[in-house]
């Protein structure tokens, strides 16, 4: 399995629950908008996150793939960001 690390940026305010499904995820929110850390099993892993983004009307404003050597040495992704104060 060729797992790889993804952080994807989203418009708006994206649920955490929405993405419960994908272990591996972390969900940082501020104002200008969503970051995701995904570590993710395969492509079609990243394609089903990516579609349930889309289903959810939320607008990709950039998916980079990371390099493994930032995540922690579990493979667990960057811990989560308290929601900002509006």
């Amino acid at each position: 399995m060729s797992r790889a690390a993804y952080e994807i940026h989203a418009a708006g305010e994206v649920p955490r629950d929405m993405l419960e499904d994908f272990a591996g995820v972390s969900v940082s929110i501020d104002p200008a908008g969503t970051t995701i850390h995904a570590l993710l099993a395969d492509e079609s892993e990243l394609h089903g996150l990516l579609d349930v983004l889309s289903r959810g009307g939320f607008q990709l404003v950039d998916v980079r793939r990371e390099a493994f050597d930032s995540w922690e040495e579990d493979d667990t992704p960057p811990p989560e960001s308290p929601p900002a104060d509006l």
